[in-house]
């Protein structure tokens, strides 16, 4: 594994919580990525989403492609939370950084958002007792993940000098998403080895599992580095678009790709956003020796731009 900083959640709850913030937040300035363990939630949480993701990926390509990935699911024109299945090489991670014309991914992903939290919501999943199981072990995913999260953003609210409910109350109705990943090892047909390209995530905070290697970071020197971790509880963490606008680009929005290897690969990605009536203001903490770089924004106006980039659609005036 790069030498990632790792933070144990359980020193948080030992006392040491100022101490953890401080980590964090220096991790967040340093590198932009760190590692979380000692987080509480149970280790089959994480075996069931694998483990019934893995037999999703693994049905024929035509029932998985009867659920194709589609967005604004049942919210309006502006709800791009990904729901259902996309295929290898039918997303593209470079565009979402605005660069056109690079080559897509080799990764099958399946996705949900928030309304997979709600059992009575008709959303993209196989109609037998495997896609009903499938859909229970995300919705419990991404519950823990909210979870984790908040716990995340309550301790920089620490080393912020922000009230404690700061991201509570800009967060609590964000439209995160969550995404089930399988790469394959890499094949002689293919046209290279690219997983995913390189990217940053225009999140608040990302929260990533895996169970082998291949996910690249590219540090301050421009050098790409191996991250991979011994277990696939515990998280590795990185920074967004987001968060580096709120803290004045003090913190780091770190370029990251996936690389193919000889053995397949399965990563969930659960991706922490904000309100869409957020406003997205340089924290106080980061513009008291030098200018804000950045106008406020509404989330939402924010998001849309990514987001119009990602899918291909022209941005809005």
């Amino acid at each position: 594994m790069t030498a990632l900083p790792v933070i144990d959640l359980e020193h948080a709850r030992d006392g040491d919580e100022v101490k953890v913030a401080d980590e964090i937040s220096r991790a967040c300035t340093e590198v932009g990525f760190f590692v979380v363990r000692g987080h509480g939630i149970d280790r089959k949480v994480f075996d069931d989403a694998y483990e019934l993701s893995l037999d999703f990926f693994r049905r024929p390509a035509a029932e998985k492609n009867a659920l194709p990935m589609r967005t604004s699911t049942a919210r309006g024109d502006n709800d791009y939370s990904p729901y259902g299945y996309s295929a290898l090489l039918s997303e593209n991670a470079y565009a979402y950084t605005g660069k056109q014309g690079m080559p897509s991914d080799y990764v099958e992903k399946f996705s949900v958002g928030r309304l997979v939290t709600d059992d009575a919501e008709e959303l993209p999943f196989p109609a037998d007792e495997r896609g009903a199981a499938l859909r229970a072990a995300l919705k419990t995913y991404f519950a823990a993940c909210e979870t984790v999260a908040a716990r995340l953003t309550e301790l920089l609210t620490v080393a912020l000098e922000l009230p404690r409910d700061f991201f509570a109350t800009r967060t609590d109705r964000s439209n995160d998403s969550l995404r089930s990943q399988f790469y394959p090892g890499v094949q002689q047909e293919f046209a290279n080895d690219q997983g995913m390209g390189e990217h940053t995530d225009g999140t608040l905070i990302t929260l990533l599992t895996e169970d082998g290697p291949g996910l690249q970071l590219r540090d301050l020197k421009g050098e790409w580095l191996d991250v991979d971790v011994p277990e696939r509880d515990w998280f590795i963490v990185n920074i967004g678009d987001l968060m580096a606008r709120w803290s004045n680009d003090e913190y780091v929005s770190t370029p990251h790709r996936v690389r193919l290897v000889d053995s397949p690969r399965q990563s969930i990605v659960f991706f922490k956003l904000a309100n869409d009536d957020a406003i997205i203001e340089c924290f106080p903490k980061f513009t008291r020796d030098r200018a804000a770089a950045y106008e406020p924004i509404r989330y939402e106006d924010f998001s849309l731009q990514k987001m119009d980039a990602l899918f291909g659609r022209e941005t809005r005036s």
